[in-house]
């Protein structure tokens, strides 16, 4: 993520480094893992960057309605784990001094044991960024943008318990709000989100924090994602084709470092977890690796 400037070079700004903060992943029993985070900072014109990334994320346990119940019990003793594994390629690019865009392919494996497994192309987003007001042009006020979205239908069955995605196209509009105080960076997000095919509507809050000490940035962010709905599984009028119409809500919280590298490199790791949820499952573990190439 090149971090706009004029008056400093495209991979430092305030000491902000080329590196996203972080890798944040958002997964449930049917929906795939992908980057909730985006930052309110946008790419100088005719800058970009090409990110590649993976997430492992594993549990032992899951939110059913409210209870969280192990695997093992769910599954009828056919799985002990719920595994995994997301891939996922990202362009982004300024246009102009307040409009970017970017565009998320993910690529994802779940297994479950010998319960339900699956893989395939997740859901892609296309997202559209225009800043509204730039803290170092108005000292006073934070960095405010306004971003929205396009989700698009991956190659998946969604009527399954390892589902890769909500299996509808849908859109989504957020807040991104930032600042930048020398090596401290504050920056987060109010989202929303609205799908076909009956999925409920979601609503998310972001909140990130990043200190950067010479070529390394350590971050820590908190994401809380809800989808509407009344419906539980396992609950009154649930079926297995209705399992992209349930009441998901998940909490994650996350701890990240980004190292830049020599030119417009990055390289950044992260740690997260699952801190509560209703009908998804909890991730004991998320593990992150994202490179960054800059142009």
């Amino acid at each position: 993520m090149t971090i706009q400037n004029k008056n400093l070079t495209p991979v430092y700004r305030r000491g902000l480094p080329f590196a996203a903060l972080g890798l944040v992943t958002c997964a449930t029993f049917i929906t795939s893992a992908q980057a909730q985070s985006n930052a309110p900072w946008l790419p100088i014109p005719g800058s970009g960057s090409i990110s590649a990334g993976y997430v492992n994320q594993s549990g032992d346990s899951a939110y059913i309605g409210a209870r969280n119940l192990p695997i093992s019990a769910i599954t009828g003793g056919g799985a002990q784990k719920f595994k995994r594994e997301t891939t996922s390629l990202k362009l982004s690019y300024g246009f102009v001094d307040s409009v970017s865009a970017d565009a998320t392919v993910p690529y994802t494996q779940t297994r479950i044991g010998a319960a339900d497994n699956s893989s395939g192309i997740g859901d892609s987003v296309v997202g559209v960024n225009w800043r509204v007001l730039d803290e170092f042009e108005r000292r006073s006020l934070p960095t405010v943008t306004l971003r929205f979205s396009g989700i698009f239908n991956g190659n998946y069955n969604g009527a399954r318990l390892a589902a890769l995605g909500k299996d509808a196209n849908g859109y989504g509009a957020a807040l991104l709000v930032g600042r930048q105080f020398s090596a401290l960076s504050l920056w987060g997000g109010l989202g929303f989100e609205k799908r076909e095919s009956g999925v409920p509507n979601a609503r998310y809050t972001d909140l990130n924090a990043g200190y950067a000490i010479s070529k390394v940035t350590l971050s820590a962010g908190y994401t809380n994602k809800k989808f509407g709905g009344n419906l539980d599984i396992g609950g009154a009028g649930f079926t297995p084709a209705a399992f992209q119409k349930v009441r998901e809500e998940r909490e994650t919280v996350r701890l990240g470092a980004s190292l830049a590298l020599t030119g417009k490199q990055s390289l950044g790791v992260s740690v997260g977890r699952t801190i509560s949820g209703r009908n998804t499952v909890k991730d004991d573990r998320i593990l992150g690796v994202n490179y960054s190439l800059g142009f």
